[in-house]
């Protein structure tokens, strides 16, 4: 019945040929398998746009056919340059989250310096070195390494256990100025220069509009990639105004604007984080909650499967 339709929608970051590039140990998706992956959800659902999904949850729409969003977090420089141009050609609409200080600023966030640390060093020595890295900088600092291991393992799925936890402390645990401090100053001596390094991975302004041009959506992923939950209300407030400033400054105006928490757990954001994107007139926030979503579902904490998980589900089709 058109009642019990679904929207499912996928979430990807990395797609790219990982091992024809510098760093073939970084967790992500080959470009065949988006491509096969593509091609098994359009076998099983009707390819949604944002503005579809968003009629579907209100109930203006109701389609003939469960439907299924593609998503793509962090505005990396792959999603314009393979992703956007496959899905024009295969005429569906995907969702681009852009985190806007890398854009903007020429920075990489914290978040990728340590996914491409992990991915150059053994994980053993470069967990050793951050953590010595960070006592040199603060050596009264107490690092918080009890951790809730269930919140971990949710948070984690497809990491070790040893991996997971480390970076659940980097993420969520740490003062955030004094790990952005360390991980900086191991990037650059293990990587090299920052603002060249974030020019080959994140799109460009440019790059951003000609993906509008394509049929594709853009939409925001904070200004710095920050767990909401731990911000202040002046930092929230901050990071979500810049980040939605910096959207309309250089982009074309759209129908529907949407966000994308980092993280996205329930415990990584509230409603105070809420509230704010609805101020900011964003119309819908994705999680990371593996759930699929239904008519009348809150638009504010939709439902996202991880595309390993969705390339698992579509591996028979």
């Amino acid at each position: 019945m058109q009642s019990d339709r679904i929207l499912r929608v996928v979430t990807f970051d990395y797609v790219r040929d990982l091992p024809r590039t510098p760093f073939p140990r970084l967790q992500g998706m080959l470009l065949d398998d988006f491509r096969h992956q593509v091609t098994a959800l359009g076998s099983q659902f009707e390819m949604a746009s944002i503005e579809s999904a968003m009629d579907f949850l209100s109930g203006e729409y109701r389609p003939r056919r469960d439907l299924c969003l593609l998503t793509f977090d962090d505005g990396l420089k792959e999603h314009y340059r393979d992703v956007a141009p496959y899905l024009a050609e295969k005429r569906i609409r995907g969702a681009f989250f852009l985190i806007t200080s890398p854009v903007d600023e020429r920075k990489v966030a914290s978040v990728h310096m340590n996914h491409f640390l992990m991915a150059t060093l053994d994980f053993e020595e470069y967990a050793d070195a951050f953590f010595k890295k960070v006592l040199t900088l603060a050596p009264d600092y107490t690092v918080p390494l009890k951790v809730d291991l269930t919140a971990v393992a949710q948070t984690y799925p497809w990491d070790s256990p040893e991996v997971a936890r480390f970076k659940y402390v980097f993420n969520f645990g740490m003062d955030p100025d004094l790990r952005d401090r360390a991980v900086r100053e191991l990037f650059t001596t293990h990587i090299g220069d920052e603002t060249a390094f974030a020019d080959s991975l994140y799109v460009s302004w440019e790059e951003a509009r000609r993906m509008q041009k394509m049929g594709m959506s853009i939409g925001g992923h904070t200004h710095q990639h920050k767990p909401l939950a731990n911000l202040s209300p002046r930092e929230l407030n901050w990071d979500l105004e810049t980040c939605r400033r910096l959207l309309h400054q250089n982009l074309a105006p759209q129908a529907v604007w949407g966000f994308s928490y980092p993280y996205g757990r329930k415990d990584s954001f509230h409603i105070r984080a809420v509230r704010k994107l609805q101020q900011l007139s964003f119309r819908c926030a994705f999680s990371s909650e593996p759930t699929d979503n239904r008519r009348g579902g809150d638009a504010y904490t939709i439902g996202r499967t991880d595309c390993k998980k969705a390339l698992v589900a579509t591996a028979g089709v």
